[in-house]
């Protein structure tokens, strides 16, 4: 069973909603499965300088499978399941995550209650931090449109940011996987006071059956044949 769609788009950035969605949703998976864009960060970070990212924080995982899957792939978190964290600002999700990895490959994973733009982390922390569609959740109340935005939802994101900046060791990535086009998210990136390099690669999703995952992308209608395009956002610090 899923929680229908919240009144107002807003209502996505109140913890509330989340708990009472995941007391009955088991899983679901915004901007397809993680295998629909491994490919992709794993040739991105074998391609990077040094070893495998050695400590990773998985923001805003939700009941998606993708923290747990990050967590196993040893292409892209060379420390193991140990070295892997996995959070939400839903304790119920948490909690529920947590119980379900018990006796699996990723039960030495970490599971933490976190709020992205208040996060209980010391500086330099993390080689690598992976968020899905967490950063657009950020928006929801961007405003009339992408040339407009909402004040308010700027200072959302570069809180995130700062937040993902401050948190990651000199060279460390962030990778985020987002709906949002380059044109607009870009400009975040380049605010003064940041010193990422940006890169962006783009992946596509079939709605409904298309999936290689069989689940439907957050967007797709059940029974259409339509493809989603979303993008891989890897924002290295100290590259500038």
């Amino acid at each position: 069973m899923m929680m229908g769609i919240p009144d107002k788009t807003s209502d996505y950035l109140s913890p509330e909603y989340w708990n009472e969605r995941f007391k009955t949703e088991e899983a679901y998976e915004w901007l397809g499965s993680y295998e629909n864009f491994a490919p992709l960060i794993r040739d991105y970070l074998s391609e990077s300088p040094g070893p495998p990212p050695q400590s990773v924080l998985v923001v805003g995982n939700g009941n998606s499978t993708m923290g747990q899957s990050v967590a196993q792939d040893a292409r892209v978190a060379g420390g193991g399941p140990a070295a892997c964290c996995i959070t939400d600002i839903s304790p119920v999700v948490v909690a529920k995550s947590r119980d379900r990895s018990r006796g699996g490959l990723s039960s030495s994973v970490s599971w933490a209650v976190c709020d992205m733009l208040r996060m209980p982390y010391r500086d330099s922390s993390f080689d690598l931090i992976v968020e899905k569609g967490a950063m657009d959740v950020l928006e929801v109340d961007g405003g009339r449109d992408p040339w407009n935005p909402n004040p308010l939802s700027l200072q959302r994101m570069h809180r995130w940011l700062s937040e993902a900046h401050r948190t990651l060791a000199d060279s460390g990535v962030l990778i985020s996987i987002s709906f949002a086009q380059p044109h607009f998210r870009r400009l975040l990136y380049d605010a003064e006071g940041y010193t990422w390099i940006v890169e962006t690669e783009s992946y596509t999703t079939a709605s409904a059956g298309g999936a290689s995952d069989g689940r439907v992308a957050d967007g797709g209608e059940e029974g259409s044949s339509s493809f989603w395009e979303y993008y891989v956002y890897y924002a290295r610090k100290g590259g500038r």
